[in-house]
């Protein structure tokens, strides 16, 4: 179905991506002077953290255990996710953890009883750390955050693959979407262009709300009761997961109905800072540079609610993450700069507060050295349906 291997009929990453991975867990080994590192979690909207370290996307808690100088060891829970665990992991020690989450946190700790300091990667519970030892554990997820900001040629065909849904998602908003028809309803339309293709909801948020007597601005993470009207706006942000890895799309539509002069006006900042913000992204463009762009929104005389970049793609919701000068600024400082090979998303969300009405546009992308790869293949315009 898709250009990318499989094994017992799971995608399955290579075996080189996987010797890449396991050797940075090493590199930090030495770097911080451990003894293991210690991977937990559980595959979630944004969770993919022990996904990427064995292939497995677990659905409870789980721990991998990498000591040094010896092969990792995937702990899991539960008795029946143990076969297909055996089947998709690339770790190839697999052992049942035990009937609860206290047997498991007892058979890591035993497995590390001599470790004297132990990284930690992922999501480790106080309660879980303070049977480890709390002071054994040296925080990791800062190196591992910078670790899943760039993104390698194997792993953007996973990135494209999930964006290909997200615009098979948006194509089927715009030819299914009109007035009679609840909000909720849009969820089925999303997910059902994907499903059959391996694909799985990250997030589909949405708003929909008269255009000439707006209540909402930014998309909602949950759908409302809500019946759609002639004359509505829909405002939709989606990112649909392929086996680790995502791109997102954000659309405005216009549902049976011209838009009035404000949000034409909106859109019109909003495609022009998406624009001016994609010219100057490429690897070793700075947060300064993108927040330059930005200005314009305020100048116009709207401002946003949603981010307006952040890092994403697979990893989660990743760092830097910007915003405008005179809305709360950027996690980073002007001079740091984007690595080559970063997926981020451009997504402004103008709004225009007084009135309580919105609009957003974006897409993720790929930094190179001269550009950006966009992801995602549907028209930036704003759509007229229903």
């Amino acid at each position: 179905m898709h250009d990318i291997s499989q094994v017992n009929g799971f995608p399955r990453y290579s075996a080189g991506e996987m010797a890449r991975r396991h050797g940075a867990i090493n590199a930090l080994m030495s770097e911080h002077d451990l003894d293991a590192v210690l991977i937990g979690g559980a595959t979630g909207a944004h969770d993919t953290t022990v996904q990427y370290f064995c292939n497995w996307p677990p659905l409870f808690p789980v721990y991998l255990v990498f000591p040094r100088d010896n092969e990792p060891i995937l702990l899991i829970r539960l008795w029946n996710h143990l076969p297909d665990a055996e089947r998709v992991s690339t770790v190839e020690d697999v052992r049942y953890g035990g009937d609860t989450h206290a047997d498991l946190v007892a058979n890591v700790a035993a497995l590390l009883t001599s470790a004297a300091r132990i990284g930690t990667i992922g999501v480790i519970p106080y309660t879980d750390a303070a049977v480890l030892g709390t002071e054994r554990l040296v925080d990791l997820n800062t190196d591992y955050q910078s670790m899943r900001l760039v993104k390698t040629d194997e792993e953007m065909r996973y990135v494209r693959i999930a964006s290909d849904m997200n615009d098979a998602a948006v194509a089927a908003l715009v030819s299914t979407t009109r007035p009679g028809m609840n909000e909720y309803d849009l969820a089925r339309v999303v997910e059902d262009v994907y499903l059959d293709k391996r694909g799985t909801n990250l997030i589909h948020f949405t708003l929909t709300t008269s255009m000439a007597d707006p209540e909402f601005f930014v998309p909602h993470q949950y759908h409302p009761d809500r019946v759609i009207q002639a004359g509505d706006v829909l405002v939709t942000e989606i990112s649909t997961n392929f086996w680790g890895y995502n791109g997102q799309i954000l659309r405005t539509l216009a549902i049976a109905g011209e838009p009035p002069p404000l949000y034409l006006e909106m859109y019109e900042v909003a495609e022009r800072t998406y624009t001016e913000i994609t010219d100057v992204m490429r690897a070793g463009t700075s947060v300064g540079e993108v927040l330059d762009q930005a200005e314009a929104i305020n100048a116009a005389g709207f401002d946003i609610w949603d981010d307006l970049v952040h890092s994403y793609g697979g990893g989660g919701y990743l760092p830097p993450i910007i915003r405008t000068r005179s809305n709360r600024g950027a996690t980073h400082d002007d001079d740091w700069v984007y690595p080559e090979g970063a997926v981020v998303v451009v997504q402004p969300n103008v709004i225009s507060l007084p009135e309580r009405a919105g609009v957003q546009v974006g897409n993720s992308m790929w930094l190179r050295v001269d550009g950006v790869e966009v992801t995602q293949k549907h028209a930036r315009e704003l759509i007229r349906c229903g």
